[in-house]
């Protein structure tokens, strides 16, 4: 089984990436790992045109290439600042031929004389503030952030390129005179569409040239710019409904529901199945009343509420599916759920009041257990009902679309997922150098998207279940409306 090319192993569905891929390492992915290594590159690309740049920062890379070993493939920082002191000396006269030396200051509070004198020295300045030199370091992690952005792909080739000058990289010359290109055009370029994902693939594959990948350097990194800088969090605020509608679409599901209930109270006070449907119904209004009252709309409650909504009105659709085959499936349903509250009467019996203070009166739902029947005569089922589950029961009744699009994200709430953490409780940090962290939303700042339109959609289609098992005076209604 596939889903948009995933695979179905072992009840979970494998992307196609990680059928030929193991997973990346955070010292091997783009952002976390690599782009910290480069960012001395960055910082020149930023200084100059396009055009000039790649000149530049080439002519460097030449002379790099003479100083790094054979083994060290990469133009890192950290495997510059490996080097012996003379080299390095060497190096950094070189570098201040080619720019000044205030376009790399800001990498001294972290690369700092404790870590590396010499870079320190070579490469330290007043001009710039403490905080000037954050803000540039932070600016720059924020534009090279996306690995598929056209600069960011600008600085994978220049690292491709220093890669090609140490031999490491095999291809047909065909391809790798087309790839030689790619400095000379522009991004609007057509044959820039084919080059830059192969370039953008060459240099993902690069660690894996990398016998063993010292993380030293980039752990010094995040925790001096994770010191340096503030959080910046951000919300996503959806709009909070307007209530004037509300009160109308409350009052009129109300006096729908009420001529159902008064219809069952004058012709049909034993008929387990009007009583079943109407208190499942009676079951989604409450909710739904909840809803309105409380203006829960964009909340996590809501979702909760818009969830028990949609299993309830499956779940009508379903006992009037199965009714042509088991004529007491209405009394079985009540046994059922009765046979729950026996499960959890029968453990408290068995373990005493171990929650003295519980929202759960024991006592009460005893009692409702026995209302009719002695619970000696009760079996307790621990199966799905009718032994089909929501998403079965969604496929029984031709609801799959409420299962798939609504239920299930909003099941993704009710059991407290990651998903619905995410989106509901944790606020995005916008400072690149803190990693675009989540911090936890203790003051509330987060809403989510309002569920009145799902659950007046579902409140409504429960109601029409209703009208058209036992009808609906809508002529009676328009009369009370004023209409002829």
């Amino acid at each position: 089984m596939e889903y948009k090319g995933h695979k179905l192993k072992k009840g979970k569905f494998i992307t196609p990436f990680n059928e030929i891929l193991t997973q990346i390492g955070k010292e091997e992915q783009w952002y976390l790992g690599r782009l910290p290594e480069y960012i001395w590159m960055a910082l020149i690309y930023k200084s100059n045109s396009r055009k000039k740049s790649f000149q530049l920062i080439e002519s460097i890379l030449y002379e790099l290439n003479k100083y790094l070993p054979p083994g060290d493939n990469h133009p890192k920082i950290s495997n510059i600042l490996k080097l012996s002191e003379e080299k390095q000396k060497k190096f950094y006269e070189y570098l201040l031929t080619k720019v000044d030396k205030n376009i790399l200051s800001p990498l001294t509070i972290i690369v700092s004389y404790s870590v590396s004198r010499t870079f320190a020295k070579y490469f330290s300045s007043n001009k710039d503030t403490l905080e000037e030199k954050t803000s540039k370091l932070e600016e720059t992690l924020k534009e090279f952030s996306s690995q598929h952005s056209n600069q960011t792909t600008d600085l994978r080739y220049l690292i491709f390129f220093y890669m090609h000058l140490k031999n490491r990289i095999i291809m047909p010359a065909q391809h790798l005179e087309l790839i030689e290109q790619y400095p000379l055009l522009e991004h609007d370029n057509p044959l820039m569409a084919m080059i830059r994902p192969t370039i953008r693939t060459l240099e993902m594959v690069s660690p894996s040239f990398e016998k063993n990948i010292d993380i030293t350097y980039l752990e010094l990194f995040w925790e001096r710019m994770s010191e340096l800088s503030e959080c910046e969090l951000f919300q996503i605020k959806f709009d909070v409904e307007d209530l004037t509608d509300k009160k109308e679409s409350l009052e009129k599901t109300y006096k729908e529901l009420k001529y159902f209930t008064d219809l069952f109270h004058t012709t049909s006070p034993l008929n387990n199945k009007m009583l079943v449907l109407l208190g499942i119904a009676t079951f989604s209004y409450k909710r739904f009343l909840e809803l309105v009252e409380f203006n829960l709309y964009n909340t996590i409650t809501g979702r909760s509420i818009t969830r028990s909504l949609i299993e309830n009105y499956i779940m009508m659709k379903y006992l009037l599916l199965r009714e042509e085959d088991k004529e007491n499936i209405w009394e079985e349903y009540q046994y059922y759920g009765l046979g729950q509250f026996k499960l959890i009467t029968e453990r408290y019996e068995d373990s005493g009041n171990i929650y003295p203070n519980s929202h759960v009166d024991y006592k009460y739902i005893g009692l409702l257990v026995e209302e009719y029947k002695s619970k000696n005569f009760i079996d307790m089922d621990l199966n799905y009902f009718g032994s089909h589950n929501i998403k079965k029961k969604a496929e029984m009744v031709n609801e799959s679309d409420l299962y798939k699009h609504l239920y299930d994200y909003d099941s993704i709430y009710e059991h407290g997922l990651w998903g619905a953490i995410r989106e509901s409780s944790l606020l995005k940090c916008d400072t690149a150098s803190h990693q675009f962290h989540c911090v936890p939303d203790i003051e509330n700042q987060q809403n989510l998207k309002s569920v009145w339109h799902d659950s007046k959609m579902l409140m409504q289609k429960t109601l029409e279940l209703l009208k058209e098992l036992y009808g609906y005076p809508y002529h009676l209604e328009e009369i009370q409306n004023g209409k002829n």
